[in-house]
């Protein structure tokens, strides 16, 4: 079946788990596997939210990595996220694949580092059925390029410190250690995208 054509910043109704909602295009992710749109979530879209976070901590407990647990994303977190945070879906023919948030300051995780010019990346997921084409990576580049155009002087993330596969990951698309976090007991490295790829993104 052929992909009916994507258009970037607009808003069209789209079918998500039978109900029918407004979403609000902010523009277009290409990828070895198409081209995917990213769509600014909405609280109607919680339910679906939550499910890709759960699939996604699922999928870590049954790799041994310990980082998100399926409990921990209850209803009242991910209301907390519509409230604090823009949550960005990827979808691909309406399909959501994947998704990451944003956030003008972090205190929690970088403390006296903490810097409201920049944006806080947090929660990148892509379902299992799309993973091994990227994403992750587009995603993270997207972000940085979203939040320059609108006025972020830089994008940073963390990652736990025990994350033996995502640290060196995150080293290699351009991520700089800029000190460590600690939360909840556990330490978190403290990445901020390298200056000269921010920008030129």
């Amino acid at each position: 079946m052929p992909r009916q054509p994507v258009k970037r910043l607009w808003i069209r109704a789209v079918m998500m788990r039978g109900e029918r909602r407004m979403a609000k295009r902010w523009g277009e992710l290409p990828s070895s596997a198409g081209t995917f749109e990213v769509a600014l979530a909405e609280p109607a879209d919680a339910e679906m939210v939550r499910t890709l976070l759960t699939e996604a901590a699922e999928w870590m407990r049954a790799n041994g990595i310990a980082q998100w647990s399926p409990e921990q994303f209850t209803e009242e977190l991910i209301a907390s996220y519509f409230a604090e945070r823009e949550i960005f879906m990827l979808l691909m023919e309406n399909e959501p694949t994947g998704l990451f948030t944003l956030q003008k300051s972090d205190p929690d995780y970088w403390g006296p580092l903490n810097d409201e010019g920049f944006a806080y990346l947090h929660r990148l997921t892509v379902r299992p059925n799309f993973r091994g084409l990227s994403l992750g990576k587009e995603m993270i580049y997207w972000a940085a390029k979203h939040s320059r155009e609108t006025g972020r002087k830089g994008l940073r993330f963390d990652c736990w410190d025990q994350n033996r596969k995502l640290n060196p990951y995150y080293r290699e698309l351009g991520m700089e250690e800029k000190g460590i976090g600690t939360l909840n007991g556990r330490q978190y490295i403290l990445y901020e995208m390298n200056r000269e790829l921010f920008q030129s993104l």
